[in-house]
């Protein structure tokens, strides 16, 4: 039986965190949705999307419309952080999450899509 070489083993172990790094937590998640957030993360977003997505969310969402319209047209022309992008960041997060979780979460942002309301005004 073939063995897989070394450093394919190695790149498929979990990551260690750096000395004195810490890492970014979602409020009112369980510890087990922390946990597969954290290999999501790992694996396809990196470390402290999540956090990041839901701080820059929720950034837009208090925005009043001119700074939503800018924030709009500048992340989607490459030079500050897309907003839809981070939405859809979140939408990624909530199918990971067991589903009491998700229900919080989506709770939460759920409320701030309410207050954007529609993207078109």
């Amino acid at each position: 039986m073939a063995r897989k070489p070394p450093a394919h083993v190695r790149a498929t172990l979990p990551r260690r965190r750096e000395p004195g790094v810490r890492i970014a937590l979602v409020d009112g998640v369980s510890t087990k949705g922390l946990a597969r957030i954290a290999h999501l993360e790992r694996t396809r977003l990196g470390p402290g999307a999540a956090a990041a997505a839901l701080k820059s969310w929720q950034e837009f969402a208090r925005a009043s419309t001119d700074e939503r319209a800018d924030r709009l047209y500048y992340g989607h022309a490459g030079c500050c952080p897309d907003p839809l992008a981070d939405r859809a960041t979140l939408e990624r997060v909530l199918r990971v999450l067991p589903p009491s979780d998700a229900k919080a979460l989506r709770h939460r942002i759920e409320a701030l899509d309410d207050r954007i309301g529609t993207l078109d005004d």
